[in-house]
């Protein structure tokens, strides 16, 4: 097996994904590591950034959870969302949903939405 088709099998790789929010669109970029690390590199908070992990939960299945942080335009704290998503991967393209749950900066919950998201790879793992 060549290794595009190997690491196109698994999530592992940078990923462009969309999701909707308050009748809003908005896009954010993933990096998923074959350690299980996951991270936003960039998305729609401003300063935005963040990590968690990812596991894998079934054939063509797999979850993350990934803490963001949220600033404001000057960088000062505001306080973070707690993604929490299950996704289905189909080749180079992925569905996820789950809840975002957004605490405040003494880690108070202030909202809980529902998320649905599509996302594609950019770029696969690195071998």
């Amino acid at each position: 097996m060549n290794q595009s088709a190997v690491s196109t099998a698994r999530p592992e790789g940078t990923w462009t994904e969309r999701f909707r929010l308050e009748g809003k669109e908005f896009e954010s970029t993933l990096h998923l590591t074959p350690e299980g690390r996951a991270f936003i590199l960039a998305g729609p908070a401003p300063g935005g950034g963040g990590a968690g992990t990812w596991a894998a939960t079934g054939e063509g299945r797999f979850s993350y959870r990934i803490a963001e942080r949220l600033v404001d335009e000057n960088g000062a704290y505001l306080g973070w969302v707690d993604i929490d998503h299950h996704a289905v991967l189909t080749g180079d393209t992925f569905t996820s949903s789950g809840v975002s749950t957004v605490r405040d900066t003494g880690d108070r919950v202030t909202a809980s939405v529902q998320v649905e998201a599509e996302a594609r790879r950019t770029s696969p793992a690195n071998p």
